[in-house]
């Protein structure tokens, strides 16, 4: 896994070249206009849409929606664009939600590698992305990102240019100290032995992100990592850290262009927080611009927890539980 992670800028490349084969295949079946946009997509495959989102919410006046349920709500209406993205294309929530697009006739994107959700793709005739092959839908964001950030290029809805030549300077600067372990001493000296921490991110800035680490941490390292999103979590978590038994540890993700009460706001919980005896680690952000800060926490997590497995010894990029919990869905008839 360590040398698929290196390819982050290759997969934000090809991921650039594929969107642009497509729209130029597929420019005449896309909208012209679109009023809105909504992401359906589960685990790996479903933290691309909630990162988009987070540049979405700053850079273009359309709406966006990171939908988690097979469920779609009733204002996905045929003026919203759909990005339907399933690496596998047999995740059965959103061949779910896939099924139902179909029905109502909204305008919608497929990207998967194969599966039932290409083949509603050909058989509805929807404008189809064949994703190249990867280690693992989490190991394939680079992919995501670069098709979808390239496309909503081309179609108007957002500038994008700048923001993916920021991720591949990010790339060629900082994965050089990121392959190697020694690099996140620090961090595994605080974590010692501990198989559950926190990780906080902050909302409008890095609560995307810091569910991309969670989902990591839990992949890569197989512990018990946790999101939750800050300030919420301080008017409903932060009290369950009254009298703790043993020193948790909080990992605080957010990049230096916050406001000035939000500033305040985390330097405030911060120092309660120690003096509950919580452990607060802030993984180092580096970058000289918003945008570069929230990649470069993206290739801290991926690196951060997959050298954590190694040390852990378990198996990196097997993910066996889900591959159980899968057998038992069609066992009980979920197909």
């Amino acid at each position: 896994m360590l040398q698929d992670l290196i390819l982050w800028p290759k997969k934000l490349k090809d991921g650039f070249d594929l969107a642009h084969n497509f729209y130029f295949q597929h420019s005449s079946k896309l909208p012209k206009t679109v009023n809105k946009i909504a992401f359906f997509g589960k685990g790996g495959s479903g933290i691309a849409g909630r990162i988009v989102k987070t540049f979405l919410d700053k850079k273009s006046k359309i709406p966006s929606f990171v939908i988690d349920s097979q469920q779609i709500p009733q204002f996905i209406d045929t003026n919203t664009l759909a990005i339907v993205i399933s690496y596998s294309g047999n995740t059965w929530e959103t061949v779910d939600a896939l099924e139902q697009l179909t029905e109502r006739f909204i305008p919608t994107i497929v990207m998967a590698h194969g599966g039932k959700a290409a083949e509603i793709a050909e058989s509805k005739n929807f404008p189809f992305i064949l994703l190249p092959e990867s280690i693992q839908p989490r190991a394939a964001l680079g992919y995501f990102l670069g098709i979808i950030l390239s496309l909503f290029e081309l179609m108007g809805i957002m500038p994008t240019k700048d923001l993916l030549q920021t991720f591949y300077k990010q790339s060629d600067l900082y994965i050089p100290k990121l392959k190697e372990e020694s690099y996140f001493s620090d961090f595994f000296s605080l974590l010692g032995d501990s198989e559950f921490f926190h990780i906080w991110g902050i909302s409008g800035d890095s609560d995307a992100f810091a569910y991309r680490a969670q989902t990591q941490f839990n992949e890569n390292s197989k512990v018990r990592a946790v999101s939750s999103v800050f300030p919420e979590c301080c008017h409903n978590l932060l009290v369950g850290f009254t009298d703790c038994k043993e020193k948790p540890l909080v990992m605080m993700f957010y990049s230096d262009f916050l406001s000035s009460y939000m500033s305040i706001a985390i330097g405030a919980t911060s120092e309660l927080l120690k003096e509950q005896g919580v452990m607060l680690y802030k993984p180092p952000v580096l970058g000289d611009n918003w945008e570069g800060q929230l990649f470069n926490m993206i290739l801290w997590a991926d690196f951060a927890s997959y050298f954590l497995g190694k040390k852990r010894g378990v198996e990196v990029v097997p993910v066996k539980l889900i591959d159980k919990l899968k057998a038992k869905h069609k066992e009980k008839g979920i197909k």
